[in-house]
């Protein structure tokens, strides 16, 4: 009760001060706050202009640095077994048909037994129909006989097509082991296993990351779903820019938020799985945006305005703020470069607009 009295005594005194025949008619008709220079300095109220905004900052948020999913090379086993030797070394640089692994496996070993006794069959399925096609062309025997020997052997070579197809790119390592090498030239991450660790068949037992290419992944707030955009810039606390490459517009309920990825710059000194904080930008060039102090910006009957100076007094306008940066707020509407706004004294300014509504 004691603020509504102290609002409206604020008002009444600011009414008084009025210029001489603006009338309350007028008032109600016209958004403008009409105000002599005395009674602005008496208010208190001060100005600034308007300036063209470059890139608005939409926000500073904290990102964690991953590989770049393009360069993910996942290390996989074909057998199930045990690890029984490791070659490399975390974030080792390997080569393309490098050893990184030795496993044992008892599947792995079947499979060769297997292979080595289609192989055989084969052979001798060969052989029979070699010898029977002999006779045949000898005349000793009828063509006939050839048609059982030929089914043997298409059912020898299927076999055989069965147990080799596991087994390639598979690399022996002398009975029942086998080589995991390195498929392309890159570096060795997520080497977590040990020695006697069991391994299942397609198992990744590792990655290979082929290129030093690093991503930014960010937590997006839900108000700036869907305004940024891939091509927009972000920036790193070192100065350096990166480049938005997918920001996602689908809301996630847990954290309010969405996934956005950007390129990190080469040379930029972050490592993988770092944790920092990143300023997003977006180019205002085109978008009629301006820039204001902070100050400026006040909220009137549910919507964001600013003050902008007209003859004889204050004229409140509504503006969409696009952005934010320290001290200042990058705003859209019916503002333009070289306007003159109010960044001090709004509360008053206020006050008399209300007063004006009622």
């Amino acid at each position: 009760m004691r603020t509504k009295f102290f609002l409206l005594a604020i008002c009444a005194g600011l009414f008084s001060m009025l210029p001489f025949g603006a009338s309350a008619s007028e008032m109600v008709q016209a958004p403008k706050v009409h105000l002599t220079d005395q009674q602005i300095t008496r208010l208190g109220i001060t100005t600034q202009l308007a300036q063209s905004a470059g890139d608005i900052s939409l926000a500073n948020v904290p990102a964690k640095i991953i590989p770049a999913r393009s360069s993910l090379q996942a290390i996989t086993v074909p057998f199930d077994g045990v690890l029984t030797k490791i070659h490399v070394l975390p974030s080792q640089k390997v080569e393309a048909g490098q050893i990184l692994f030795t496993i044992r496996s008892r599947d792995y070993l079947d499979m060769k037994i297997g292979l080595d006794a289609a192989k055989s069959e084969l052979l001798t399925a060969n052989i029979a129909l070699d010898q029977q096609q002999k006779l045949v062309d000898e005349g000793l025997a009828a063509g006939a006989t050839l048609l059982p020997l030929k089914a043997a052997v298409m059912r020898a070579r299927a076999m055989v097509d069965e147990h080799q197809a596991p087994l390639r790119g598979v690399y022996g390592a002398g009975g029942a082991q086998y080589y995991v090498k390195a498929p392309m030239n890159g570096r060795i991450e997520a080497l977590d296993l040990k020695i006697g660790q069991a391994v299942e068949p397609l198992m990744a037992v590792s990655a290979l990351y082929t290129s030093d290419e690093l991503w930014a992944e960010v937590q997006v707030p839900a108000d700036l779903v869907g305004y940024i955009k891939a091509g927009d810039k972000i920036g790193f606390d070192d100065g350096s820019y990166g480049e938005v490459i997918s920001a996602a517009r689908q809301i996630d309920i847990k954290t309010k938020s969405a996934l956005l990825v950007a390129k990190v710059p080469s040379g930029s000194g972050l490592n993988l799985g770092q944790l920092t904080r990143v300023n997003i930008s977006k180019s205002a060039q085109g978008n009629n945006m301006v820039r204001v102090p902070s100050s400026a910006i006040i909220r009137l009957n549910g919507k964001t305005k600013i003050y902008k100076t007209a003859d004889g007094g204050f004229v409140p306008l509504e503006v969409e703020v696009k952005g934010r940066t320290r001290g200042f707020a990058i705003i859209a509407g019916a503002v333009k470069p070289g306007d003159v706004v109010a960044v001090s004294g709004l509360t008053e300014l206020k006050a008399i607009s209300l007063m004006e509504a009622e």
